[in-house]
Formats: C-alpha cells, structure tokens, sequence
C-alpha cells in the first residue's frame, strides 16, 4: 500500500477511535435540588421538569449522561475548573459567560418578587432599594443581580423554602424568587393567602456547558439545542 494511503488509514482509524470514545464518555453535567426543575429522592431517584428535557435531548444524541445534584454555587464552580461538562438550569449572566456557554432554553421561569400580602413595598423604587432588606438564595443569578443593582442584601439561604421561611417570619421585605420553585415552596407550607407576587422579568433556563467541554466537542451545543423543541416539556 502506498505511503500516503496507509497513513491516510491510519489517520481514519484515529479519527473514528475518538468518535467512539467521545459517544461512549458521560456528559458530566451538575444541577440542584430545585423542584419541579430537579428532584432527587431518597433513593437516588431523579426527575423534574427540566432534567427530564435534558435527559430527552441526551437520549436523542445518543450520549450517556451523569447528572449529580450538589449545592448550586459549587456546581457552577466545579465547571469553571473543568471538573464538570455543564450544569442546570441556569439563566443567563456575564459571570457565567466567561467559564460556559448557555443552551437554548429547557424550562421557562420567572424573576419574580415576592411579599408578605399586606405589603405595599414598589420594589423597583429608590426608597425600596435603599431601605428594605430582600433575599435571594445563595449562588443565585438574582442575588448576583440584586448585589449589583444595589439592594439591601440580607437572607441569602441556600434553597427557596428556607427563602420563604425568612420572608413570612418577617426577617425580610420582600425575596426575589424562580416563580415555579417558589410556588411548590409556598404550595407545601399552605402559604397562598400568606403571600403575593410581582413580575420582574422573564429568565428562561437553560444548560451552561463549560468551555473546556465544548472545545473538545465543538458541535456538541449545536446539535444539542437542535434537539430541545422536541423534548421540552410544556406546563
């Protein structure tokens, strides 16, 4: 065989050796505990709304998928350092941007503030943000978002039932909150006619896969939000 063709072979047979391991490793991904985006039970077992979408679209790629549920500020950590391919569900901010790059959206959500029904706080006033003190919980896009706007940052728990608590206790004014998993918090402490809401802004989530990740898999975030409008599932 000439010289040229076996190392032309040489190099298909390389080529295809990595195809085959990429499709064989796990897609390392992170997530929360943050119903009804992501659940893990007692036993080990993992649903939610979003994690569902996400294990759709990786069943059409045909990629095995790893999905682990740690605290949300080390999961985003552990994906800047490589450690991990990607975690969810995010909304978008600039921090985020400089380690991952963010999926088409698997879940909608809501900014939303929320108060103690008999309050008529305007949280978008000067005299608000000066004044009162809210809460997001930790290693939140709306902390991130309420530091940098200035509010007066006092609760910063890591969960959203422990964000209601603060705020029917009166620790708080008011707390900034994803609408669906603030609802399944209110839901379960029969909270409804305790407290009231106002819209912020609409923050869909989705999947913040790491640069490293994507570099060694540069059509992966193509292919993967190709395959989203099939798979999302609609509430």
């Amino acid at each position: 065989m000439p010289e040229i063709g076996l190392t032309n072979l040489k190099l298909g047979i390389f080529c295809l050796f990595c195809m085959l391991q990429a499709q064989a490793m796990p897609v390392r991904l992170l997530t929360q505990q943050q119903p009804p985006y992501s659940n893990q039970q007692a036993d080990g077992r993992q649903s939610g709304l979003a994690l569902e979408t996400v294990r759709c679209v990786m069943n059409k790629l045909q990629r095995p998928v790893e999905i682990k549920f740690l605290p949300w500020k080390r999961a985003q950590n552990l994906v800047e350092l490589g450690e991990a391919d990607g975690f969810f569900s995010a909304s978008q901010n600039s921090e985020r941007d400089r380690f991952a790059t963010l999926s088409q959206a698997i879940a909608p959500q809501q900014w939303r503030w929320y108060f103690r029904t008999e309050s008529s706080a305007k949280p978008l006033s000067e005299e608000f943000r000066l004044s009162a003190t809210v809460g997001a919980y930790f290693g939140s896009n709306m902390l991130t978002w309420l530091k940098a706007s200035g509010y007066r940052i006092y609760a910063t728990p890591p969960a959203h039932d422990q964000l209601l608590k603060m705020l029917l206790a009166g620790r708080v004014a008011a707390v900034l909150a994803s609408d669906l998993a603030m609802n399944e918090a209110i839901h379960a402490e029969h909270a409804e006619y305790k407290i009231r809401s106002e819209l912020q802004e609409d923050k869909p989530l989705g999947v913040y896969f790491g640069h490293r990740f994507l570099k060694e898999e540069p059509e992966f975030l193509t292919r993967f939000n190709a395959e989203l409008p099939s798979c999302r599932i609609k509430i």
